[in-house]
């Protein structure tokens, strides 16, 4: 990869032109979908074709051109914003398993003399509390809570084309539009596309929406720092759950099934493999108090409407104490040094408006937010199958276990069978990475309430 590029395509569906052109000519045109597609080949008025049912509205036909992007070395910030666009995929470099200290961190290129000097005293010395957290045997899954959003970020992203002109878009003009390092990938993203999709580049123009209103100012609630242990953070308030959610899913039962050859039950429902009856039953409610670390987990579930502050919004004064910091008195007191420092230093930015406006890289990801969120059963499902698992990271789990207790009080009879894998499922499927604790596992939540 070209070093200078921080954003990369490198992969796009072969023929993407013509398969988009054939996508445009299927619905007005006679002869079967492989004949239209091979008289696509070499046509020379695809693109315009293309452009024109564009520009009419119609938009769904470049959602057949697929892009995989390399992003390298660019800050969290940006793997944040773009992890949020629900239609892409994304696979990212794990901060639970992978040492960060060396990695590096963002700096706006703009920044000199006293602000660039105490932009770096700033990261350098989270960068060098985390090192040493390490050095102290403390989890990397709770060290990294002391990482600022300017530290690089590895990892892939795939999306179509449509999406991919929204996320320009959104960057170009929306809640991106002030942030330098997102337009320079923009940049590399649309010099790309000139040469691999250029009939995507007339899509790449303002909304008729009103802009969005500019940066939030630096946030502190509290003139020192704060920090929530683990029991006081992530408190879960489900805030909305169907009346009669028994009702709703035999209704649904018998949509699916008109005949009515089998009667409804809970049990066949969840045996099935596409029981699409339990997305008739959305949930909504609140995580307070979450890490900006415990957000990346809750966001890779893409089947979800959720409600996320901007990163330009956090609170630097409320930070989370993780249990195996807080029972070591050195690493503590290394942990509470590092924030207070953050703190203090994060304070100064008042006095230099030139940093002011990076406020966002000076985030940690211990920092809290308040989250709202609606799933579906179904997704809810998989949600606590996965991080309800003693294999979860230990704040995501928390929030999961406690959504389930509240979960089964609304529906016993649905979310007393939700659980992890062994628990719901019977078995494992960590392998060689299972806890080895699967009747204490399932003892537990059977008695869950």
């Amino acid at each position: 990869m070209e070093r200078e590029l921080h954003a990369k395509i490198i992969s796009c569906n072969a023929n993407s032109e013509e398969v988009c052109a054939s996508a445009a000519r299927i619905s007005t045109t006679a002869g079967d979908a492989l004949a239209i597609f091979e008289n696509a080949g070499g046509n020379p008025k695809n693109r315009s074709l293309i452009e024109k049912v564009l520009a009419s509205g119609h938009k769904s036909l470049i959602e057949h051109a697929v892009f995989t992007i390399a992003l390298r070395d660019v800050s969290v910030f940006v793997e944040q914003f773009l992890i949020e666009c629900r239609l892409a995929s994304f696979t990212v470099k794990s901060r639970r398993y992978v040492d960060f200290s060396r990695l590096g961190y963002h700096i706006p290129p703009e920044l000199e003399g006293e602000e660039l000097t105490l932009y770096r005293r700033y990261m350098d010395e989270l960068f060098a509390a985390y090192g040493d957290l390490l050095e102290a045997g403390i989890p990397r899954e709770d060290a990294r809570f002391l990482l600022p959003y300017s530290f690089h970020s590895n990892f892939y992203c795939t999306l179509n084309a449509r999406e991919l002109g929204h996320v320009l878009c959104e960057i170009r003009y929306g809640r991106g539009r002030d942030i330098p390092e997102l337009q320079a990938l923009a940049d590399e993203l649309t010099g790309q596309l000139e040469e691999r999709f250029p009939c995507l580049l007339p899509e790449l123009r303002p909304g008729s929406g009103e802009a969005p209103a500019g940066s939030p100012l630096l946030r502190f609630s509290s003139e020192s720092p704060v920090c929530l242990s683990r029991q006081e953070a992530g408190a879960v308030t489900l805030l909305n759950a169907p009346a009669d959610p028994q009702s709703l899913l035999e209704v649904a039962h018998r949509v699916q099934q008109p005949g009515g050859e089998t009667a409804f039950t809970l049990d066949a429902l969840l045996r099935s493999r596409r029981p699409r009856e339990l997305e008739q039953l959305a949930y909504t409610f609140t995580v307070s108090d979450i890490t900006l670390s415990g957000i990346t987990h809750l966001v890779r579930h893409r089947m979800q409407s959720i409600v996320i502050p901007s990163i330009q919004s956090v609170d630097h004064s409320r930070f989370i104490l993780p249990d195996t910091i807080a029972a070591a008195p050195v690493p503590l007191e290394r942990y509470r040094r590092a924030v207070e420092t953050a703190h203090s230093l994060a304070l100064r930015l008042r006095e230099h408006p030139a940093l002011e406006k990076y406020h966002y890289y000076f985030a940690l990801s211990g920092n809290l937010m308040d989250v709202m969120t609606t799933m579906n059963a179904r997704e809810l499902q998989w949600f606590i199958r996965l991080r309800s698992c003693n294999r979860a990271q230990w704040e995501i789990r928390d929030i999961a276990v406690e959504l389930l207790r509240q979960l089964r009080q609304s529906f016993p009879e649905l979310f007393g069978r939700f659980g992890p894998s062994c628990f719901s499922a019977g078995s494992c499927p960590e392998g060689r990475l299972s806890c080895g604790q699967k009747e204490a596992v399932t003892a537990r939540f059977r008695e869950l309430r």
